[in-house]
């Protein structure tokens, strides 16, 4: 629409600057056919000294035509610079509306992040103050301290998690990668990414399949950072899992890359919310309607980290409750040399 209205506008625009050389034929036309008239009529008399007179009538209309079109053109000119200013101003507050608008929903963004992290912080402390309240009653039964300490150790695990993927998000967010310089085994690394993962399917009932097509492949790259990376997008495939469903995890080459996929059958991503899933502090749950634990950094880190190896990942999914597939392609190492 903007620029329609730009094309309108220098259409406008156009047509009042020419406007003044419309005028300046026109007077010319008249100019000649003036002149002429008068050399004919001044002719027909017998006394054909008025003929005379003919280039002071004719340098006379030239003379007044010049004087209007100068005025016309002048005018036209300071219409032009009006509309051009005008249209100027126009986009400048356009722009300045979309940074505005992006700058709201930026800062709406981290405050409810900031909400989520407090409460992701508060919950496991406020169970953790519990049970230790209940360890130091007297006379507790051995089975009620058993529980206590198990339910201790469980959300200390959590609120580790929760620091680490704070810390994590910090350190890639603001450092990234300071060297990538080791060959590695993408196959390897895979495998060893899924094996992380399987546990948490497991206790989740998630079936967890992988299929690694892959042999001596190698990325340059730190092991580290990519497992994370890799990590990451599984552990958020199993997570939008529900029990009973599955998570298919691939990893192949193709055209000089190697592409992992990660494929669930759990909760899809809403169609508007997919420009963004990679997004730091952007979560398709609402603060106040979340039904998944977490800080949500997790893809925000895969794909910081995936970028930086000079690869990219890609989600799709086909709408809320229809699953979710994510494609990682790395470029292998003799692609990089």
């Amino acid at each position: 629409m903007a620029a329609i209205d730009s094309s309108h506008e220098a259409g406008r625009s156009d047509r009042a600057f020419h406007y003044s050389y419309v005028v300046l034929s026109i007077l010319s036309l008249i100019t000649i056919g003036a002149t002429l008239v008068y050399y004919q009529t001044a002719a027909a008399f017998e006394d054909a000294t008025g003929a005379r007179w003919t280039p002071v009538v004719f340098l006379i209309g030239v003379c007044v035509s010049l004087l209007i079109f100068a005025m016309t053109h002048r005018e036209a000119r300071a219409l032009r610079a009006l509309q051009n200013k005008t249209h100027e101003n126009r986009v400048l507050l356009e722009s300045e509306q979309r940074s505005r608008i992006a700058a709201e929903q930026a800062n709406r963004a981290k405050d409810e992040f900031l909400a989520i992290v407090s409460h992701e912080l508060n919950t496991p402390l406020n169970a953790i103050a519990g049970w230790n309240r209940i360890l130091k009653m007297e006379g507790i039964s051995g089975e009620t301290h058993d529980t206590a300490v198990e339910k201790i150790d469980k959300n200390l695990k959590i609120q580790t998690g929760i620091i680490e993927e704070l810390l994590s998000f910090s350190d890639v967010m603001s450092s990234g990668l300071a060297t990538i310089k080791k060959p590695v085994r993408i196959g390897g690394l895979f495998d060893s990414a899924i094996e992380a993962v399987s546990v948490s399917a497991f206790q989740k009932g998630v079936t967890l399949v992988s299929e690694v097509e892959l042999g001596e492949e190698c990325v340059m790259s730190d092991a580290k950072r990519l497992k994370l990376a890799l990590v990451n997008v599984l552990s958020n495939a199993v997570k939008f899992t529900p029990e009973g469903g599955t998570v298919e995890a691939r990893a192949f080459r193709e055209n000089g890359y190697v592409k992992c996929t990660v494929t669930d059958d759990g909760s899809g991503i809403p169609p508007e919310f997919l420009p963004f899933v990679f997004d730091q502090y952007r979560q398709s749950e609402r603060p106040s309607t979340r039904r998944h634990g977490g800080l949500g950094l997790g893809l925000a880190i895969a794909e910081r980290i995936i970028r930086l190896h000079s690869g990219k990942i890609e989600a799709e999914s086909s709408g809320s409750g229809k699953g979710a597939k994510f494609t990682i392609s790395l470029p292998m190492k003799s692609a990089l040399l």
